[in-house]
Parts: structure tokens; sequence; C-alpha cells
């Protein structure tokens, strides 16, 4: 009977059976999943002395498992696996986690607004309606720009089309992501990777080399009907708004649009419509 049990348990996580450390695909499109595992403590004899040292650094691990697959985590640690349908988490101690269709609605949309695509055309009625009302605005040549938090900001023309798209702090990973071309399909919402549905369409857009790549630029032109220009910049290339307001509007920072010697991580975004 022993055997038994073991021989249907080898079964069991050979064909994805759901654990509380293991998360499978049950949708019909690949999923992206992040292990994150925290580091690991304890007593290590130094110097004839003990001492607290870490026994294992702080780790993440990011991949993509197809439908059915499964991903098991190596040891204690936070795992959580997303796509369009779905989104799956299993805590350190806890059973896993499905998200309600509420929360994965507002999960999809934090992610889509991302997309660079879904801009295309558009006006401030369609971003108030799909993304959110914006924190804080300014007259900005004649339009408005204006911050949604989050390391988006969207500057609109005077018939309030959108114009400019910027992604900065959050979405480049507060700077650390390396001033290179490939960083594009590297984006983040909030903190966690893209989802694959919208780095997907990046995958298409970014085919081709960059028009210019130099120390402190990196652009692509013409990617679509719609995209003039997709501009990198390891500068601080975004406008900073404050919380004052006057005469209806809030205050440009002292210190915006920073040129800082060039570093090596990406600090701003900038995508320019037609």
């Amino acid at each position: 009977m022993k055997w038994i049990f073991i021989l249907f348990s080898v079964f069991s996580v050979a064909s994805g059976a759901e654990t509380s450390d293991t998360i499978v695909n049950k949708t019909d499109k690949e999923m992206l999943c992040i292990a994150t595992y925290p580091s690991i403590y304890g007593e290590k004899e130094v110097n004839g002395q003990k001492r607290r040292v870490e026994l294992e650094a702080k780790k993440e691990v990011i991949k993509i498992i197809q439908p059915n697959q499964a991903f098991k985590k190596e040891r204690n640690g936070f795992l959580k696996c997303y796509n369009e349908l779905s989104k799956v988490e299993s805590f350190e101690k806890n059973n896993i986690q499905r998200t309600n269709q509420h929360s994965l609605r507002s999960h999809v949309s934090s992610h889509s607004k991302y997309d660079i695509t879904l801009y295309e055309g558009k006006n401030r009625e369609f971003v108030d309606r799909n993304v959110g009302i914006a924190q804080r605005c300014s007259p900005y040549k004649e339009g408005q720009y204006c911050n949604y938090g989050f390391g988006l900001d969207i500057i609109y023309d005077q018939k309030d089309k959108v114009k400019t798209v910027l992604f900065y702090d959050n979405t480049v990973k507060r700077g650390k992501l390396p001033f290179k071309p490939e960083s594009i399909m590297q984006l983040y919402s909030n903190s966690e990777p893209l989802g694959l549905w919208v780095t997907k369409n990046y995958k298409k857009l970014f085919s081709k080399k960059p028009s210019v790549h130099t120390q402190n630029l990196i652009m692509w032109e013409n990617l679509s009907k719609h995209i003039k220009h997709v501009i990198m910049t390891p500068q601080k290339g975004y406008f900073e708004l404050s919380h004052t307001v006057k005469n209806g509007h809030n205050l440009f920072r002292d210190g915006w649009k920073d040129s800082k010697k060039a570093q090596e991580y990406v600090q701003a975004i900038e995508i320019q419509y037609q």
C-alpha cells in the first residue's frame, strides 16, 4: 500500500497536480511566472565565533510556462503566474490563490496601459475610460501635460489627442534597466514584468534595430502608422508636477527635464504619436 501511495504522488506531480508550492497553467495561453525567494540566514563560525550570516542570497526566477505545464518553487518563497486569462499566486505558507474576475480585469488593465499601441489615434476620453483619470495636469504647448502615476505621463494636444506618452520610474524598474535597445522588452507594470499579451506587441514593433543608437539616445522611427518615434534616454526625459495648484492647474517643479551626465541605465522612454 505504501508503494502505491508513493507511485500515485509521483504521478500527480508529473501530471501537473497543483499544490501549495506548485502552480499549474490551466489556461490555453502561455503564462509568465515570477518566483521570489528571500534570503536565508543562519549561524556560522567565523574566527572561532558564531555569527549570523547570509547562507543563501535573495533570488528571483522568471520563466514562461505553457498550457498544462507547472512551476514548482525551489524553496519557501512567493510565486505568481499570470496572463490575460488568469493570475495565480502561491504565498510562502499559504495555499494557491486565484484572482477573481474583477481583480483580474484590474490586473490586466494595469499592464495594458503600458502597451504603446493602446494610444494610437486615441484621445483623452478614451484614456480616462480605459486607463484612468490623471492625478495631476498642467498646460503645456497649447495642450496638457498629465501625470497618471506609476511611471506614466501623457501629453495631449489642443484637441485632447494623445501626442506623447512617457514611461519612467517604476516602468523602467526605477532606472535599473541597462541602457540598451533590448531593455524595451523588459519594462515593468509597477513591480511586475509586463504581461506576455503586451510584450507580444512589442516583439512585432521592435523586431528591427533602432534608427539611432548613441551614448545618450536610442531611437526607433515610424514603427507603425501612428507611432512616429520611440526615444530611450539615460537622462531624466520627463517632467515633474507638484501637488501645488494655481489657477486650477498643477505647477511644474524646478529641475524638470534635468540633463544630468548620461548614465548606464534607462531613465525615461518617450513615445511620440503622429
